[in-house]
């Protein structure tokens, strides 16, 4: 069996020999083309076999001709199944790794807000002695919009915290961690059951802007959307106009349509709403090397690879 041509590239520069050194201590049987910028894809992209790295720009994939799978190091690929791809090449995402940075982001911002640690700290600020009453969250309801892996350990966090779950899918099949589900076609039943709303659809043409005025006037009126799945799912007015007259309790968004998120954008300057730099998820060179390095092994013994894309779905 050929010794595959593996092309890594990553567009952080301090990581790049991170994952080339990680690699190179595995002693895989490969040989490993590392690029730090987009010439060096150029020269070396038609002699690779395999991609492991961050997207590259879409004129990239017209020369690899010997292209068989790509590992990516995002969770998202949307961009990424928008590239002039060569036919038949296999797309596989990290596996096991985000879930939980997330459940432990959705949980910090959550008891956060309940305990009120932003009133806290103003009166320690101030010096006063102002007691308050905190809120528990075991016996609320919390949604999930989209129940894969990822939503699975934000789940079992809100089931050690005693919550009801009910998910957003396709079709409402059941889930084993979820009290109730609902499909698609029911999402307004499901946004109004939510006192605290989790996004983590990925961003497809069916979920592009589906929280949009009419479904987010659904929501109670003391609830919580938190985002940390793709920007695209909120329609950006809406929510703004909802969050301004305060007719839902607030938002935590991690994630935007347009990244970075610009400095005279609304959301920044909302009270009801915080705004954190798409760091909910950290693709962190040892854990995404670990994916790579389980899926190559997969691929040199021909077995089936985890985190596989469905190109036609989306995700």
């Amino acid at each position: 069996m050929a010794v595959p041509k593996i092309l890594l590239y990553s567009n952080r520069e301090n990581e790049i020999d991170e994952y080339a050194e990680l690699i190179e201590k595995a002693s895989i049987e490969a040989e490993l083309l590392v690029c730090r910028n987009s010439a060096e894809v150029e020269s070396k992209i038609p002699e690779a076999e395999i991609i492991f790295g961050v997207h590259l720009a879409p004129e990239a994939y017209l020369a690899a001709r010997r292209l068989r799978w790509i590992q990516s190091m995002w969770a998202g690929v949307e961009g990424l199944l928008k590239s002039p791809l060569p036919p038949a090449v296999t797309i596989t995402k990290p596996f096991g790794v985000f879930g939980r940075y997330l459940s432990h982001y959705v949980f910090g911002n959550l008891l956060s807000k309940k305990i009120d640690c932003e009133g806290a700290l103003l009166s320690q600020s101030k010096c006063e002695w102002k007691p308050y009453r905190i809120e528990l969250i075991s016996g609320k309801c919390m949604g999930i919009a989209g129940m894969g892996d990822v939503a699975a350990e934000i789940a079992l966090a809100a089931r050690a915290f005693g919550m009801q779950i009910v998910a957003l899918n396709s079709d409402g099949r059941p889930h084993k961690l979820a009290d109730q589900c609902f499909a698609s076609r029911e999402r307004e039943r499901f946004v109004a059951a939510c006192d605290v709303l989790v996004l983590t659809l990925p961003a497809t043409d069916a979920t592009r802007g589906m929280f949009n005025a009419g479904l987010l006037s659904h929501m109670r009126k003391d609830a919580w959307l938190i985002n940390v799945g793709r920007g695209s799912l909120i329609d950006d007015s809406a929510l703004i106009d909802i969050l301004e007259s305060g007719r839902i309790g607030g938002a935590v968004l991690d994630v935007f349509q347009e990244e970075p998120l610009p400095p005279e954008h609304p959301y920044w300057r909302l009270p009801n709403c915080v705004v954190t730099p798409h760091i909910a998820g950290p693709s962190l060179p040892a854990e995404i090397t670990d994916c790579f390095l389980e899926n190559f092994r997969r691929y040199r013994n021909s077995l089936p690879l985890l985190g596989l894309i469905d190109q036609e779905r989306g995700y």
